[in-house]
């Protein structure tokens, strides 16, 4: 079974850091599903948005 978690590019960690003015560690340990508290579902949630808007950049 593989680990759940959610891969992001650092300049992304970096934003969400910034945006939800915690750690570079609460942001990573929330996208690998270690933290579950309510930041850690926003963290996910943000970093879900960020993901489609760069995946709706691409062209066909």
């Amino acid at each position: 079974m593989q680990n759940k978690r959610i891969r992001l590019h650092p300049i992304y960690v970096k934003d969400i850091e910034t945006e939800f003015n915690c750690t570079a560690q609460t942001v990573r340990m929330s996208l690998q599903y270690v933290f579950n508290s309510e930041l850690s579902y926003s963290i996910r949630k943000r970093a879900k948005e960020l993901l489609l808007e760069e995946a709706n950049k691409i062209e066909d």
